[in-house]
């Protein structure tokens, strides 16, 4: 059983200052019509359940406010209502008896809180007739009736130990550690330029920055200056060993061992902001409380986290414990199983290198993740620790953008890649047949002759394609085949290719875990709709734009006969407490607009790309034991520089298992940067030992 973690809140109850962004209140008190005292008690008991403490001030009797100022009143109706987390009060007026000018109503009200629960008393109010109307002889036992004899309320939270994140076959992802907190007391330093040497050398820092560290508290007081694991403590005994360093103290930190492969997947830990802290304060988190933040660790909150428990109770004013209300215990975390494959990932990583890009490895029968990378990465260790002021204007102002995950919300225009679902399109509604003759001369004059259009291979032989049937189109990506296509398509229905692009899977969210970009599909009912637009369409180009994880999607689609699957990135969730597990199961999202024979066409097409020598990644796969089926893509950008280079596809062409997309920003040609990267991505996975 992990141990629990206890947070303690105390709430003043004399003299507290009012609630940050709180103004102190002088409001014009307008004493309520003449009531009778019942309906004196109605009134106020209404207001409480309302949380308008004004009006509940304003029916207090003249005597009880001229000794409870009104600001230290309605802040400690909302300290309390906030520390015991209050969600509803219910009242019922249970009896009323009136004597002259003093009464007394007996009621009932049902405290609804959101971490412990419901807490019902019985209680009775006294009320006075005073200048003329009825007021109530407030005391602090009309919250709590074990308020009566002074005191205050606290509420000590209980939560389980941060649970962890482990590959698919138990390799942890992240893990718990135990550091030493170096601390310093100058005042006991017999030698301050030893000290400070030494701890430069242990901790790494500059001794100036040691020193200012402590410099500015007391010289009695204990200031922690860095922090070490257990094994560089021990390592460095002898260096600490020096009056004025103090090495007792340890703290629990939650580390990455696997530092940034896999970051934007696993994500990490930090504080709780506002913004967060406003959401989840119902569920028991305080100020300083550590939430994930992004991948893994914000999705699985719930249940690395488990859920908060705790104690309500009221304090004496002794100190001690005059009562507990009510008590909940913490429900345990669990471990969170990601479907990735730690021998997947450092395939992907190490293929990728130091590329600005990205990578997915997908296994084509279920849509789970088992490879996502993105260059350049962050380190999550660092990340959940307090980054100085200088490494965090570094991440930010990175012009790579380290903390997007290019793998899922990095959106790119897919290039040739898209030319399979315009294939498709064209055989399905178009009327075309793979066998379909054309002739490529390099060049396309289809919107005029003052916008002429070339093939790829124009620019580097000075012809096209010549006689060229529509399959190997797709197979040597003729750019002039598929511009006729693109514009007869759009002429028979301008929403045909839009329309198979998102039955393919693009335009919209995977429905993976983690967070990831939709990416943008023209839309021809949207603005104007220009004769280029369908042109530009075809071969992925214009303001099209996808993400690598859409790509692995649909070639997973392709490969496993049709099947749009959900990616994801869970595999299971496992209690602690009693071992029981959630299967996070495979979705079918979607079934490809297409018939097998449309569907063999396209993968015959694909594999005839990395095998035919006519193939436009024939070069980069030659030789392989593993043969691949895919298509190259390379997408030009508006911003100076090399095309972005992309592969996708699928392995072993004959009965796929896995599906990978790959992009090299800038990287220039499909063919020569992203497909030698897939095809190592291949070879390495294929040759790991049976699994």
């Amino acid at each position: 059983m992990k141990r629990f973690l206890v947070v303690v809140w105390l709430l003043l109850i004399a003299g507290c200052s009012l609630l940050p962004g709180d103004s102190v209140l002088t409001p014009t008190l307008t004493p309520p019509p003449l009531l009778t005292a019942e309906e004196t008690a109605r009134a106020f008991l209404k207001a409480w359940s309302e949380a308008d403490y004004t009006a509940l001030y304003a029916m207090l009797a003249p005597s009880r406010q001229d000794t409870t100022p009104i600001d230290q009143f309605v802040a400690r109706y909302k300290d309390i209502a906030r520390e015991a987390l209050f969600k509803t009060i219910t009242t019922q007026i249970l009896a009323a008896r009136e004597e002259g000018n003093e009464a007394e109503i007996k009621f009932s009200a049902t405290i609804e809180m959101y971490i412990v629960g419901a807490v019902q008393q019985e209680n009775a109010m006294l009320l006075r007739r005073e200048n003329g109307r009825w007021g109530v002889l407030w005391t602090p036992g009309l919250i709590f009736t074990q308020l009566a004899g002074g005191g205050k309320v606290r509420f000590t939270t209980l939560a389980s130990a941060r649970s962890d994140i482990f590959d698919r076959k138990g390799r942890a992802l992240t893990a718990p550690q135990t550091q030493v907190v170096v601390e310093v007391v100058p005042l006991e330093m017999k030698n301050e330029n030893a000290v400070l040497n030494n701890l430069a050398r242990v901790l790494a820092q500059s001794a100036a920055n040691i020193k200012a560290q402590y410099s500015k508290y007391p010289g009695d007081w204990r200031t922690a200056v860095g922090t070490l694991t257990n094994e560089q403590a021990k390592l460095n005994a002898e260096l600490l060993n020096l009056p004025g360093i103090h090495t007792e103290t340890t703290k629990e930190i939650r580390t990455y061992p696997r530092g940034q492969a896999a970051a934007h997947v696993v994500g990490y830990i930090a504080p709780i902001n506002a913004d967060e802290l406003t959401q989840s304060e119902s569920k028991g988190y305080h100020e300083g409380d550590v939430i994930g933040k992004t991948g893994l660790e914000a999705w699985g909150e719930p249940y690395l986290a488990g859920t908060r428990g705790g104690k309500l109770q009221i304090i004496a004013p002794d100190g001690t414990i005059s009562a507990t209300l009510a008590q909940v215990a913490a429900k345990q975390s669990q471990n969170v199983y990601a479907t990735l494959d730690v021998d997947a990932q450092d395939i992907a990583e190490k293929a990728l290198g130091n590329r600005v890009g990205a990578a997915v490895v997908m296994d084509v029968s279920n849509g789970a993740v088992l490879a996502m990378v993105s260059h350049p990465a962050f380190d999550p260790n660092k990340l959940s620790q307090k980054l100085t002021p200088t490494e965090l204007r570094t991440l930010l102002n990175d012009p790579n953008d380290p903390l997007v995950n290019r793998a899922a919300q990095g959106a790119f225009p897919p290039g040739s890649i898209f030319k399979i679902v315009a294939y498709a399109a064209a055989l399905e509604k178009g009327g075309y047949l793979p066998t379909n003759g054309f002739e490529d001369p390099g060049y396309w004059d289809g919107l005029g002759p003052n916008f002429r259009k070339v093939c790829w291979i124009y620019e580097s032989t000075g012809h096209g394609h010549g006689k060229i049937n529509f399959q190997n189109a797709l197979t040597q990506s003729c750019d002039v085949v598929f511009y006729q296509v693109g514009q007869r398509l759009d002429q028979i229905d301008r929403n045909l290719m839009p329309n198979f692009a998102r039955a393919f899977g693009l335009s919209a969210r995977t429905g993976i875990e983690i967070a990831d970009a939709a990416g943008n599909l023209p839309d021809p009912n949207a603005g104007a709709w220009r004769p280029g637009d369908p042109i530009n369409m075809v071969i992925g180009q214009g303001t099209m734009l996808t993400t690598p994880l859409q790509i692995a999607n649909m070639m997973a689609a392709i490969a496993n006969g049709g099947t749009l699957y959900r990616a994801r990135v869970v595999g299971r969730v496992s209690s602690l407490a009693d071992g029981t597990e959630k299967i996070f199961a495979p979705e079918a999202r979607a079934k490809l607009p297409v018939s097998n024979a449309t569907l063999a066409s396209i993968k015959d097409a694909l594999r005839r790309v990395t095998t035919d020598p006519s193939g436009t990644a024939y070069s980069a796969f030659r030789g392989a034991k593993i043969i691949s089926a895919g298509k190259t893509g390379t997408a030009e950008v508006l911003k100076e520089g090399e095309p972005h280079s992309w592969f996708a596809g699928y392995a072993p062409a004959d009965n796929p298992k896995i599906a990978i997309a790959v992009i090299v920003e800038h990287g220039g040609e499909g063919s020569k940067t992203a497909a030698p990267i897939f095809r190592e991505i291949v070879d390495k996975y294929f040759a790991l030992p049976a699994k």
